[in-house]
């Protein structure tokens, strides 16, 4: 297959990677220092300890893309927008976007921008970073869910798309509600992101520590709260499964700790203010995702 990775940071080319060497046709939208990196040296992807070094076709200009079947999109939400209009001029009808963003909100921006399209939303549980421009880390799970978003003429490129990652070593289900995928993976990052983002403590520790897990059962019971006053079927009792899953996970990184780290901007507004704001709509009162939320802009305008 011919696929585009739209956003090549750590995520994407984690995937794009594995992708390329089971031997489809990756391309790379990317800028800055890291694009330099990988046009110089190639991508560098390291996971399970294993370090392969690959050539790639990287660009900053999306006509990269103009000839992928499938448009893996994994950039931020901070810069999503633009992604998204970088694209306009020069995807085929036919292309499958495939959206791995946190939050709830890419499909919908996806498919008011490209409104004919087949649109597949996505979800990715990984441990990735960044380690240096032009090298990728893999630090833990990896796996993807799918689900159809909207139909065109990229339907059909789905289960192909499903294969080829599966082929590559990726686990992938195919979920047939894509609106509670989405937010049940949103229910993670509202109990965990922002925190771990606060006090530079692992997942696990958080979850392992009763005075954070009060924190991290709120945030997730508002989230749990909002979803169904939204008519989404999301469940109390998916917050005690987390609970139990991320004390066993190792010792990540969060995708906010690392942005407050390098002084980026973070997702918080599209996850535990997304919580808030829609929370404020339905009548739904959210005070610890608001309070995390606050403390994560505090941090952003401290450092």
């Amino acid at each position: 297959m011919k696929i585009g990775v739209a956003g090549a940071g750590a995520v994407g080319c984690h995937y794009g990677s594995l992708l390329q060497q089971a031997g489809h046709a990756v391309s790379y939208l990317a800028r800055g220092k890291h694009l330099a990196a990988l046009l110089h040296d190639g991508l560098l992807h390291v996971t399970g300890g294993v370090e392969t070094r690959l050539a790639v076709q990287a660009s900053d200009d999306a006509a990269l893309l103009g000839d992928a079947e499938v448009i893996l999109l994994a950039g931020k939400m901070t810069d999503f927008t633009g992604l998204l209009e970088s694209l306009l001029p020069h995807v085929s009808a036919d292309v499958l976007f495939v959206t791995l963003q946190n939050g709830v909100a890419a499909p919908d921006m996806v498919a008011q921008t490209f409104p004919h399209h087949a649109i597949a939303a996505g979800t990715a549980f990984i441990g990735a970073r960044i380690e240096r421009p032009g090298v990728v880390v893999h630090s833990a799970a990896g796996g993807i869910r799918l689900g159809r978003w909207q139909h065109g003429a990229g339907d059909v490129l789905l289960q192909p798309l499903i294969e080829a990652l599966q082929q590559a070593g990726v686990p992938v289900d195919e979920e047939p509600d894509a609106r509670l995928l989405l937010w049940r993976k949103l229910l993670w990052n509202c109990g965990f992101n922002a925190l771990t983002a606060i006090t530079r403590r692992f997942a696990r520790d958080m979850a392992a520590d009763a005075a954070t897990l009060r924190l991290v059962r709120g945030a997730m019971q508002e989230t749990v709260a909002v979803a169904q006053a939204d008519g989404v079927a999301l469940q109390d009792a998916e917050i005690d499964n987390y609970v139990q899953v991320t004390l066993q996970v190792g010792p990540v990184k969060t995708s906010m700790w690392q942005d407050i780290e390098r002084g980026r901007p973070t997702e918080v507004d599209f996850i535990n203010g997304f919580v808030v704001q829609r929370g404020a709509e339905l009548g739904v009162a959210t005070p610890v995702n608001d309070m995390l939320t606050a403390l994560v802009h505090a941090i952003e305008g401290g450092e």
